[in-house]
């Protein structure tokens, strides 16, 4: 009889390392449906234009070696806030060109920049070691809206990678 290994818990092998990338590093995939772009110290801010969609993509370096080891990527913390009219639908993360992870039909907003949550965390099934680069894509709705309260904009703060052994 063979006796199978109980499967580890994402959080219960170590952290190696967290890599982050400032809320800066954010582009939008189709720039002709933003009315506006603010930089600032503390991140990125997009108002988007009425009835649009948009992608935005968040690329990170990641390592291939750590200890002698591939780190295995467990989860992507999204720090952000947002409005009621510029819920995030989809999160995607990438290695390079294969997608890893698809969040769709999110539809969050908020305020959700300061600290770890449920709207914010994006945990992987399995980790996995990275061979080609993350890429982290973000989409988000501009909808409609007679009332034009509150405005359409969402701002990026940062984005965290955990790796773990």
């Amino acid at each position: 009889m063979k006796i199978a290994a109980p499967r580890v818990p994402v959080d219960s092998t170590p952290v190696q390392t967290v890599f982050t990338v400032h809320g800066n590093a954010a582009e939008p995939e189709y720039p002709t449906r933003i009315e506006e772009v603010s930089r600032k110290g503390w991140g990125a801010t997009f108002w988007g234009k009425d009835s649009t969609t948009n992608w935005f993509h968040i690329p990170f370096t990641a390592p291939n070696l750590l200890n002698g080891e591939g780190p295995k990527l467990s989860r992507v913390f999204l720090f952000f806030h947002n409005t009621t009219r510029s819920p995030i639908q989809s999160v995607h993360l990438y290695d390079g060109a294969k997608l890893l992870k698809a969040f769709d039909n999110l539809g969050v907003f908020g305020e959700h920049a300061g600290k770890p949550d449920n709207f914010n965390t994006f945990r992987l099934d399995k980790p996995v070691v990275l061979k080609h680069g993350l890429g982290v894509s973000v989409n988000v709705a501009f909808p409609a809206d007679r009332s034009e309260k509150p405005p359409r904009w969402i701002l990026f703060t940062s984005v965290m990678a955990e790796f773990r052994a």
